[in-house]
């Protein structure tokens, strides 16, 4: 009987080391939000005195993209050409416009993005592609506005402009 209890201590013993230790899993799943976000200065109004016919420029800013996904910066424009304004609208009976569409030209000029953006030159109402990037970091475009006029373009009264209103839209590629 001893030995049967002796046996029987030993085999719970030898039982109870061998039992598992307790275990569990942990599954981890998380998504990471993407980031789009443009910056456009100034971000309101550009006046320039246009020569009665040649090349004009002037500074349209510039934008500064922060992304962490591909992208692209596209420019619209409520008019297909500059067009006679006054009083704070456009001219409604028979308006003149200039001959020739307003170009924005997108250069980049800085940034942190480990592949660069590419710039672009969007023609109003033809294209609309002022820049492209993989949305690595940030990158940052310089804007030249580049309206050519013709001899032919007419001068416009005292207190009347060219007006064309250029909205600018990031949107993901993904």
């Amino acid at each position: 009987m001893r030995k049967l209890i002796g046996a029987s201590v030993v085999a719970l013993l030898v039982g109870a080391l061998a039992i598992p230790a307790s275990a569990s899993t942990q599954t981890i799943d998380a998504t990471l939000s993407s980031t789009l976000a443009m910056t456009a200065t100034p971000s309101s109004s550009v006046s320039w005195t246009l020569a009665s016919s040649g090349a004009n420029t002037t500074s349209g800013g510039s934008m500064t993209i922060n992304a962490n996904q591909p992208y692209i910066v596209s420019v619209t424009a409520d008019k297909s050409k500059m067009t006679e304004y006054a009083s704070g609208a456009y001219v409604a009976s028979s308006p003149k416009t200039l001959t020739t569409a307003l170009t924005v030209q997108s250069v980049r000029s800085a940034g942190t993005a480990v592949v660069a953006g590419v710039g672009s030159n969007a023609v109003v109402g033809t294209s609309t592609l002022a820049a492209t990037g993989t949305g690595l970091g940030t990158d940052t475009y310089d804007e030249t506005l580049s309206q050519p006029t013709v001899i032919t373009d007419p001068a416009l009264t005292p207190g009347e402009t060219y007006h064309i209103v250029l909205t600018y839209t990031a949107s993901s590629t993904l």
